[in-house]
C-alpha cells in the first residue's frame, strides 16, 4: 500500500516534510525485494568504502606522528641560517606549525603568532644573521601586516639586516609593498608588473538579478549606514555607505603613504603623486621612481645576502615551518598565567571551525569557562577578529565573557576586524584596546526574508498550496510575501534586538543610550575614529592588551607565562572533520541521512528567515 498524501512541492512544516519523505524511502527501500538487495549491496560497499577511508586515516595519522618525531628529532637550523620570510596567502590570527605538511611538501599555513613569535626568537638567536623577506600574495588586514611590520622593526634593532625580494611576473602589490618597505634593500625582478594604484572596495548588488527571477525581498534594518541589506536593495551604494566605506580606505591609504615615505626618504605628496598619477606598472618603473634598489633575479638577491652578512658559498636558509620547532624555548617557572583566547569567524551558534571559518558559541563558552575556573589564570585577554554574526550567539558569548569578569580582568584586543556582533562581544570586556586600523563599530541589525513563489510560478510552472493551523504558520515558509502585520512583527524584532545592543554598548561605554544611537546606526569606524567617538578606551596592539591585563592582575612584567585557546586545528584536524563526515554518509541508513540532510536544510532556513544578523554590511579585505 502507497503512502497516501505525501506528494506536496511544499508543505510549511519542516517536520511534516521530514514525515512524508521517510514515507516515501521506507517504502520504496522495502516494498521491492530487488530494491531491497541493491540497498544492502549498497550498504556493504559503502561499509567498505568506510574501512578503505579508515585505512587511509590510519596512514595519515602515522605519517604525522613519524613527521612530528622527525621534527622534534632532528636540529635543521645551522649557524650562518638566514630565516626566510614567504608570506603569500591568508595570514591567520593564530596557528602553530604542522609538520605533516612538510612531509607531504605542501605550503604551511601561516600566522601571525608565529611570525610574530619567530622574529622575536630570530633577533637573539646566534644561528640567524638576516632574514630574507619574501611578502608576495599576503592575504591580512591592516592592523595585522602594521604587526608583523613591527615585528620586523624590531627584528632589525638587533642589527641584523633584513633583505626584502619578489620573483615572478607579478612582483608586488601594495600591500606587499609596506611590508617590503622595512628592508635594508628591496629587489624584484626585471620586466614584471609592480601595483601601486591605491585602494578600492568594490560591492556587487542583486536587485536586477532578483527582479529578473521575481523574487521578492523583504529586507528590514535598524541603523541607516548597516549597509547589509543594500546588495538586495539598490543598484548602487547609499550616500552614507560610500561615505563610512571612503573612510575605511583614507585610513589606510593614510598610513600606507606615511609608513612608504618614511622608509623611502620621500615626502607624502611624492608617495601619493606615485600612487595617484597611475604611470607605475613595472618593476622598472618602481625602480626609476626611488622603491626599488635593484632588478635581481632570486639567485642574485642569494648573492648579495651572502656578501651583506659575510656568509660564503650557497645559503643556508630556513623556512618558518623549519626554524619554529628548533626555536630556542625559553622554560617559565611561574604558575601565574594570562590566558588569550582567539575569537576568529562569523559568530554562529554551536561549534567552531577553522576550515570553514565559524567562531562557534559553544566552542567559545568552553574556553572562557576553562580560563574562568582555572586558578592559576589570573587575567584574560580577548583577541577579536570577526565580523559578527548571528545575534543571539553573540549575546551568549557577552554573557560568558561577562561573568569572567566578575572574576577576573578581561581585556578586549581587537584585530582586522571586531564589528557588528563582534563589536557587541567587546563590550562585555573591562578594557578594549584597538589598532589604528581595525574595522570596529557596526553597531546595528538586520533581517531578510524571500518570497519565491513567484519565480517557481512563472519561471518553472511550479505552484503549491498548504494547510495551517493559523494565518501565521507559512509566514518563513518563503512562498509568499510578508503580511503588513508579518512585517510589523519582523521589525519589532529586529527592534528589540537594537536595543539590547544598545543598552550593552551603554553600559560598558558609560554613555546614555541616545549618545550611544548617535555613532550607531550600523555605522563602522577605524580604530581611530572609535577612540574618539569613545567606543574604545586605546590604541595599540596584542602586546600592549597583554601588558594592560598583567597590570590588572597585578602581574610584574615577566612575571607570568602565557597560554592560548583555542588550540588551532592542524591538518589533520581538518581531514578527520572531512572524512568523518563522508564516513557517517556511508555508514548511514536511507533514514538517518534523510533525517540529517532535513536537519541541515531547517537550520539553514532559521538562519536566512526572520532572524536578527548583526554582521558587518561586507567582508572587507579590500583590493589594493
Amino acid at each position: 500500500m502507497k503512502p497516501a498524501g505525501c506528494r506536496p512541492i511544499h508543505v510549511r512544516s519542516p517536520y511534516d516534510a521530514t514525515a512524508c519523505r521517510l514515507l516515501r524511502t521506507l517504502y520504496s527501500t522495502y516494498s521491492n525485494p530487488m530494491r531491497f538487495f541493491s540497498t544492502l549491496i549498497a550498504s556493504v560497499l559503502g561499509s567498505l568504502i568506510a574501512v578503505g577511508v579508515l585505512i587511509f586515516l590510519g596512514s595519515l595519522i602515522m605519517a604525522g606522528i613519524i613527521a612530528s618525531a622527525v621534527s622534534t628529532s632532528e636540529a635543521p637550523i645551522s649557524s650562518e641560517s638566514v630565516l626566510v620570510l614567504q608570506l603569500s596567502g591568508p595570514i591567520q590570527e593564530s596557528g602553530t606549525a604542522d609538520p605533516i605538511y612538510d612531509l607531504f611538501d605542501m605550503p604551511q599555513p601561516q600566522s601571525l603568532n608565529q611570525i610574530r613569535t619567530a622574529l622575536e626568537s630570530a633577533a637573539t638567536d646566534e644561528r640567524i644573521e638576516a632574514v630574507w623577506l619574501k611578502p608576495q600574495g599576503a592575504i591580512a588586514g591592516w592592523p595585522t601586516l602594521l604587526e608583523i611590520r613591527q615585528s620586523l622593526l624590531e627584528f632589525k634593532e638587533s642589527g641584523k639586516p633584513i633583505v626584502a625580494s619578489a620573483s615572478g611576473d607579478f612582483a608586488m602589490r601594495e600591500s606587499d609593498y609596506f611590508l617590503a618597505s622595512v628592508a635594508d634593500s628591496i629587489y624584484a625582478s626585471p620586466r614584471a608588473f609592480f601595483e601601486f594604484n591605491g585602494f578600492y572596495l568594490g560591492v556587487s548588488f542583486y536587485k536586477g538579478l532578483l527582479n529578473k527571477l521575481n523574487i521578492e525581498p523583504t529586507v528590514l534594518r535598524v541603523g541607516s549606514y548597516k549597509g547589509g541589506i543594500e546588495p538586495y536593495t539598490r543598484e548602487n551604494l547609499s550616500s552614507e555607505n560610500r561615505t563610512q566605506l571612503t573612510a575605511v580606505l583614507e585610513n589606510w591609504n593614510e598610513l600606507m603613504t606615511r609608513t612608504i615615505a618614511q622608509a623611502r626618504d620621500l615626502s607624502t605628496e611624492e608617495v601619493a603623486n606615485l600612487m595617484g598619477a597611475g604611470e607605475l606598472l613595472t618593476t622598472e618603473d618602481a625602480h626609476a621612481a626611488g622603491l626599488l634598489d635593484g632588478l635581481l633575479q632570486s639567485e642574485e638577491v642569494e648573492s648579495r645576502i651572502g656578501e651583506l652578512t659575510g656568509i660564503e658559498g650557497r645559503l643556508k636558509t630556513s623556512s618558518l615551518s623549519r626554524y619554529a620547532p628548533s626555536m630556542p624555548r625559553s622554560s617559565s617557572s611561574h604558575d601565574s598565567t594570562i590566558g588569550i583566547i582567539h575569537a576568529s569567524g562569523t559568530i554562529m551558534s554551536g561549534s567552531s571551525s577553522d576550515l570553514n571559518g565559524i567562531l562557534g558559541a559553544v566552542s567559545f563558552q568552553r574556553d572562557m569557562k576553562d580560563f574562568r575556573e582555572d586558578d592559576d589564570v589570573k587575567a584574560v585577554v580577548l583577541r577579536i577578529d570577526s565580523p559578527g554574526g548571528s545575534a543571539t550567539a553573540s549575546e551568549s558569548m557577552w554573557q560568558a565573557v561577562k561573568e569572567t569578569t566578575k572574576k577576573k580582568p578581561v581585556i578586549i584586543s581587537m584585530g582586522d576586524l571586531a564589528a557588528s556582533g563582534g563589536y557587541w562581544l567587546a563590550t562585555a570586556g573591562d578594557t578594549i584596546v584597538a589598532s589604528p586600523h581595525t574595522v570596529t563599530g557596526s553597531i546595528g541589525v538586520y533581517g531578510m526574508h524571500f518570497s519565491i513563489g513567484q519565480m517557481l510560478e512563472t519561471k518553472l510552472g511550479i505552484t503549491s498550496d498548504h494547510v495551517a493551523t493559523s494565518d501565521y504558520a507559512d509566514m518563513f515558509s518563503g512562498m509568499r510575501p510578508l503580511r503588513p502585520s508579518e512585517r510589523a512583527l519582523f521589525e519589532r524584532s529586529l527592534n528589540e534586538t537594537y536595543s539590547t545592543f544598545l543598552e550593552r554598548v551603554s553600559e560598558n561605554r558609560d554613555m546614555s543610550i541616545e549618545a550611544v544611537h548617535e555613532v550607531a546606526q550600523g555605522r563602522i569606524w577605524t580604530g581611530e575614529a572609535a577612540l574618539e567617538a569613545g567606543l574604545i578606551d586605546k590604541l595599540g596592539n596584542l602586546d600592549d592588551a597583554i601588558a594592560l591585563a598583567a597590570e590588572m592582575a597585578n602581574l610584574e612584567e615577566g612575571a607570568y607565562r602565557i597560554k592560548q585557546l583555542p588550540v588551532p586545528e592542524t591538518l589533520m584536524d581538518q581531514y578527520l572533520e572531512l572524512f568523518l563526515a563522508r564516513i557517517q554518509s556511508f555508514m548511514e541508513s536511507p533514514i538517518e541521512t534523510q533525517l540529517r540532510t532535513e536537519a541541515r536544510l531547517i537550520e539553514e532556513a532559521a538562519q536566512l528567515q526572520g532572524t536578527p544578523i548583526a554582521r558587518l554590511p561586507l567582508d572587507i579585505e579590500g583590493y589594493d
